[in-house]
């Protein structure tokens, strides 16, 4: 039987979820909030929570090649993406979304609920992964909707500012350079980190749930349940291989088992406005996943958690 506690701590993080959509739907909030709300968990809360748990982590060669093993799975997805959606005769515009779709995962689902099964350390493997997972989206994603934009035209010097410019991997590096040189926060540093990294959970499901869309039309069920068949096939295959090759136990094994198995990123609607592809079939693909990466996470935290 899993612990009591974990248990609660795994039914709020969801009960948080339902509370942002049902504010949505009851006219409280606009689905621009949750985007308000993403945006200040991306770029302030976030990061601080990745500079703590990467500053606090003890480095070792092994443990650094998790990131780079969730890059490689986000990379092969998204470039065989494009197969399942030829298959379906999709447009091109249509095309560029479902690709860029499968490109990277939505690392700040995991969070929270790594964070109430395993504390610290969970956070501290979660921000590890997260930088590979990280430039996938914001390399490799990036020059897919490039690729299928209505110009077609593409800078690799646009991609790499966009990846070199992004304030979590920043933090992360930061997090790193304090890590090998020794160095700790104290006083009102630690504090304001330690602060604005404690509301990044309830910040980051509030806006999840605002965002969450279940209006899925006729048209669009057929392309959504080719994606989830593809995604989450793939990602399964992926996460038995972990169980099976890699030697890690506890939160790092069960951060690279549930990662690939989270949603697409939410970059992935960014960028569909961006570059003008189908903005709305990008927010179908993410509230799907969505919903069946939060079965999958209730499931095996609870259900298998002693299995990790």
């Amino acid at each position: 039987m899993p612990d009591p506690t974990i248990t609660n701590k795994v039914l709020v993080n969801l009960l948080v979820i339902a509370v942002g959509y049902l504010i949505k739907k009851l006219g409280v909030v606009s689905r621009d909030d949750g985007r308000i709300l993403n945006r200040l968990v991306l770029y302030l809360t976030l990061p601080m929570m990745n500079l703590r748990a990467v500053m606090n982590t003890p480095l070792t060669w092994h443990l650094l090649l998790l990131p780079l093993a969730l890059l490689l799975v986000g990379v092969t997805m998204c470039l065989l993406g494009r197969y399942p959606a030829r298959w379906l005769h999709l447009s091109r515009r249509d095309t560029g979304t479902f690709a860029v779709a499968t490109c990277g995962f939505m690392g700040s689902l995991l969070y929270p609920f790594i964070e109430a099964v395993y504390g610290d350390p969970g956070i501290q493997a979660t921000a590890i992964c997260d930088l590979g997972n990280a430039i996938a989206i914001f390399g490799v994603g990036y020059y897919i909707s490039f690729r299928y934009a209505a110009d077609g035209h593409f800078k690799a010097l646009d991609a790499v500012k966009k990846v070199l410019l992004f304030f979590p991997i920043h933090a992360f590096l930061l997090g790193l350079v304090l890590n090998v040189a020794g160095v700790s926060l104290r006083g009102l540093p630690a504090d304001l980190v330690n602060a604005l990294a404690s509301i990044n959970s309830p910040l980051m499901l509030l806006g999840l749930g605002i965002y969450l869309e279940l209006d899925i039309s006729r048209q669009e069920r057929k392309v959504v349940a080719v994606n989830m068949l593809y995604k989450y096939a793939v990602g399964a295959l992926v996460a038995l291989l972990v169980l099976w090759l890699l030697p890690y136990r506890g939160p790092l094994r069960a951060v690279m088992f549930l990662f690939p198995l989270m949603p697409a990123a939410l970059s992935s609607l960014l960028y569909s406005v961006e570059q003008g592809l189908n903005p709305r079939l990008a927010a179908m693909l993410i509230s799907a996943s969505m919903l069946i990466s939060l079965a999958i996470l209730t499931v095996a935290l609870l259900g298998f958690g002693t299995a990790f």
